[in-house]
């Protein structure tokens, strides 16, 4: 398949239904409208060669053809299914998809959009998957979901404080240190703040005979 139809299938999937003139400006946006247009009217054709009926046009509506379905699909199943349906989920690793952006190798500027979408609920769903098995007893089982959930965002504090507890759960409070001692560490480096007092409190209450929380300084490096 052209690239270009490629292109055109691939907004009209994750974005669509659109205006014809919304398509064109998302994946031509350096060009002229007239330009834009034009360049959509010849990526339609090549796909109606190649892959005819995969995209429906009523008047100036793009939209992908109802009996066409999307690996996506079957993710966002999954998705839904395990932040809305109160099962158990498996003991084991998270889907082998987790963490995957869409398209990769794509620099189209119109993906951040739905890969964001999908990340953001993709973390929602490992940290529910998590909170799930660990209120059940499940410790070692909710780990691996609250790892994915940090590895897809790994800014998001609840995330990281869910995982350290998992740690403390499971009768490990130095891997919890470890884990907030990076994060802490990365949260820094990229943002510039400190955690959050909730995480510190839980790190101070696996350790209430020291302060965890302040680093070992190397004296050496202090009168450096």
């Amino acid at each position: 398949m052209p690239h270009s139809a490629e292109r055109v299938l691939a907004v009209v999937a994750l974005v669509g239904p659109l205006a014809r003139s919304r398509a064109a400006a998302l994946l031509w946006p350096d060009a002229s409208p007239s330009r834009a247009g034009a360049n959509l009217r010849a990526a339609l054709s090549r796909l109606g060669d190649v892959a005819e009926g995969f995209v429906h046009l009523s008047g100036e509506v793009l939209a992908l053809a109802e009996e066409a379905s999307l690996d996506l699909d079957t993710a966002f199943a999954w998705i839904n299914a395990t932040i809305y349906d109160d099962v158990l989920p498996a003991a084991g690793a998270p889907p082998a998809w987790i963490g995957r952006t869409l398209l990769p190798g794509w620099g189209d500027g119109w993906l951040t959009g739905p890969n964001e979408r999908l990340q953001m609920l993709e973390a929602q769903a490992l940290g529910s998957a998590a909170e799930r098995l660990l209120a059940a007893g499940h410790p070692d089982g909710a780990l691996p979901y609250a790892l994915s959930a940090v590895e897809v965002q790994p800014w998001s504090e609840s995330a990281n404080r869910l995982t350290i507890e998992i740690h403390a759960r499971r009768g490990d409070p130095s891997n919890a240190l470890r884990h907030y001692r990076r994060f802490r560490h990365a949260l820094g480096l990229e943002l510039g703040v400190e955690p959050g007092p909730d995480i510190r409190a839980a790190i101070r209450q696996l350790y209430p005979f020291g302060n965890p929380l302040v680093e070992a300084v190397d004296p050496q490096a202090a009168r450096r």
